[in-house]
């Protein structure tokens, strides 16, 4: 009787324990998206990406990372992170697809811009797709609650990313694909929506490049 007690007790220990660990551990939201890659329809005619938030919980932009990443004829992966703007160039272990390994130095995309002395504003592709306003207009309250990290993402959403090749616009377009330029027609980019507070991944799919 004695051993069955303290077996009891065990269990209602561990048990609590272990639900209180689940309990304090951050819930990655659920969501579903639809993602397109265009060799056209960024600015100056270049490539583009869209996504679309299908369904499911909102997704706050500065809780979570957009790695891209693909591989051209040699097998040499080019890949990229994004997250919310921020000055610092992270190393990190990126899994790829195939199941190997491999150690990237991935560049948190961001600008740095003052806007007639208003003061240095950080902004990060994708942005917010809002009909009637544009990123980059010159009007810093308005511009920056449209770039990656500074919104939420909610159903019907879309959110978009100009990739512009040319090098002298260097603040307004940033390629959230790396060497976005060397992409061809179904070429496949694999797109990583993770949760930075969980470590979940939110959206994972290979997607296919459109003419």
């Amino acid at each position: 009787m004695l051993m069955l007690v303290v077996t009891i007790i065990i269990a209602a220990v561990v048990s609590a324990f272990a639900g209180g660990l689940t309990a304090g551990k951050e819930k990655a939201p659920q969501a579903s998206f639809e993602t397109h890659i265009k060799l056209t329809g960024g600015m100056s005619g270049g490539p583009s990406m869209i996504m679309k938030h299908l369904g499911g919980d909102p997704v706050n932009t500065r809780n979570v990372k957009l790695v891209t990443s693909w591989a051209n004829a040699s097998g040499v992966y080019h890949v990229q992170s994004t997250t919310a703007a921020k000055y610092v160039n992270d190393t990190e272990e990126y899994y790829v697809p195939t199941g190997g390994m491999a150690h990237y130095n991935l560049s948190s995309l961001n600008v740095q811009y003052d806007y007639y002395g208003m003061g240095n504003e950080y902004y990060n592709e994708p942005y917010l797709v809002v009909a009637g306003q544009m990123p980059a207009t010159g009007d810093a309250a308005n511009d920056t609650p449209l770039w990656f990290g500074n919104y939420v993402m909610h159903a019907g959403d879309v959110i978009k990313a100009d990739t512009n090749l040319d090098p002298g616009n260097t603040w307004i377009d940033k390629q959230v694909v790396k060497d976005v330029n060397l992409l061809t027609q179904n070429d496949i980019v694999n797109i990583q929506l993770i949760d930075l507070k969980s470590g979940t991944t939110i959206y994972y799919k290979d997607v296919n490049v459109e003419a």
